[in-house]
């Protein structure tokens, strides 16, 4: 085996061991585009309750927002093409914003503790799910 030969196989093995360690990324274009958008989203409220509670995360958290946005940049010609209406990720990213915000508040201001228990911990896994996407997040 020639060392070029070699060196390709190791990245792609490493490649195909990064991806399965990654949560799958969806088969259409269409949902896709509403997976970069809606993480976009979440990142997006995340940040904004980062820095106003002051903490040091919120830049890295509007970095990978950021990555979200050229991932939905990238992808949203061909789901438009797929049939995606024009204004639809702006939706998506709405609904992601959203889901955030009803959940910080549930966490920060519930007097039920279970309900404040459940919400951080779907936080959790809602960003979680989208820094899985992102390969190093």
């Amino acid at each position: 085996m020639t060392e070029l030969f070699k060196t390709a196989l190791r990245g792609a093995a490493c490649l195909t061991f990064m991806a399965s360690a990654t949560l799958a990324l969806p088969g259409t274009p269409w949902k896709r585009a509403e997976l970069f958008a809606t993480c976009s989203g979440r990142l997006a409220a995340m940040a904004a309750h980062q820095q106003a509670m002051d903490q040091p995360a919120w830049a890295a958290t509007l970095d990978r927002r950021d990555s979200f946005d050229m991932l939905l940049e990238a992808t949203l010609p061909d789901a438009i093409a797929h049939g995606v209406p024009q204004g639809e990720a702006k939706r998506w990213r709405a609904t992601g914003w959203s889901e955030i915000a009803v959940l910080l508040a549930d966490s920060s201001y519930s007097f039920d503790e279970g309900r404040a228990q459940r919400a951080r911990a779907a936080l959790q896994a809602r960003i979680g799910d989208c820094q899985a996407v992102l390969l190093g997040g």
